[in-house]
């Protein structure tokens, strides 16, 4: 090899190595947090309060990730969106929360939202990156009657796709905490959630049963994903979670929306002190869900031993 081929591919290597490295880039006065792959955006967290110009101040919303990003770096979520500005990318509100004697919620604007408290880990090395956030529920701005700790793993990115595990740990503080999901037309959506980007409008919606002709609702299933014929998104329920398989609810009608709804049209109530843990993968992929081979992808998720946390770390001990 002559020499300067052999300088152009050492340096083809370098520069290879170090588009793999995962990075974080904060920006302390918009109040988000970038993962970034090389020079590929990841996901961007949103710890700081946000509100869209134009927009009533009572939709200030933190604690959320948007926009997330598909493998070449093209937005896959919305934030603020004209026909429900509730939504916010991917987040994790419910629409009837009991506390301190009484009915609110997070997922319309109320009373009680979500606020950053501090980070507990920023480790990103090598090509994969952990980002652990302590946030606090609090009424009117001022009582916590939540902690919540959020952990994402972003895994390397392959070919077809990248799997990012999100885990949420809440613990009632000060008195019980009573989460529901909406019974308004026996609908029980509430919990993990994503607003897709406008491209997902009437795009194809598959999940473990099978593709869907129309808008789900209420539905158990284990996996759903929305897809176009570029590009999808897809959302895992670990098997270890309450309830497996969740409901869920599932949109293309005016845009992607995808719900695994817990814990449903049934109440559950933490007492002061107690936690629950919940578990999902995001899986972004190349393709509609056939040529992204989401289904081989969650069979992969759900034969893992702890497939929510690589490393077979668990987050249940953190004080």
């Amino acid at each position: 090899m002559k020499p300067i081929v052999l300088i152009i591919f050492i340096i083809g290597m370098i520069l290879s190595a170090f588009a793999s490295q995962m990075t974080f880039v904060e920006d302390a006065e918009k109040g988000t947090l970038t993962v970034r792959d090389g020079q590929v955006e990841v996901l961007t967290y949103r710890f700081g309060d946000q509100l869209k110009k134009g927009v009533d101040p009572k939709q200030t919303r933190s604690c959320y990730i948007h926009p997330l990003y598909s493998l070449d770096g093209k937005a896959l979520t919305e934030d603020f969106p004209q026909d429900h500005l509730h939504h916010h990318g991917v987040s994790w509100t419910w629409p009837i929360v009991r506390t301190r004697g009484q009915d609110t919620q997070t997922w319309h604007p109320a009373n009680l939202r979500q606020y950053f408290v501090r980070w507990h880990e920023r480790e990103a090395k090598d090509n994969e990156a952990t980002l652990r956030v302590e946030n606090a529920w609090k009424l009117d701005g001022r009582e916590v009657v939540a902690r919540e700790i959020v952990t994402l793993h972003v895994h390397p990115a392959a070919d077809e796709g990248r799997a990012i595990d999100v885990e949420i740990r809440i613990e009632a503080v000060g008195g019980p905490l009573t989460l529901q999901g909406t019974p308004d037309q026996n609908k029980g959506y509430g919990g993990f959630s994503l607003r897709g980007a406008p491209m997902f409008k009437g795009a194809g919606m598959t999940t473990d049963q099978g593709p869907l002709e129309k808008d789900s609702t209420n539905m158990a299933f284990r996996w759903a994903d929305i897809s176009t014929q570029e590009l999808g998104v897809a959302i895992f329920v670990s098997p270890d979670h309450h309830g497996f398989p969740t409901t869920w609810l599932i949109r293309n009608s005016y845009a992607g929306f995808i719900n695994a709804s817990w814990p449903g049209l049934k109440p559950t109530t933490l007492q002061p002190g107690e936690k629950v843990t919940l578990r999902y993968r995001v899986y972004i992929h190349r393709g509609d869900a056939t040529a992204g081979h989401v289904r081989q992808a969650y069979h992969l998720y759900h034969s893992r031993k702890h497939p929510h946390v690589s490393k077979e770390r668990r987050y249940n001990d953190i004080p």
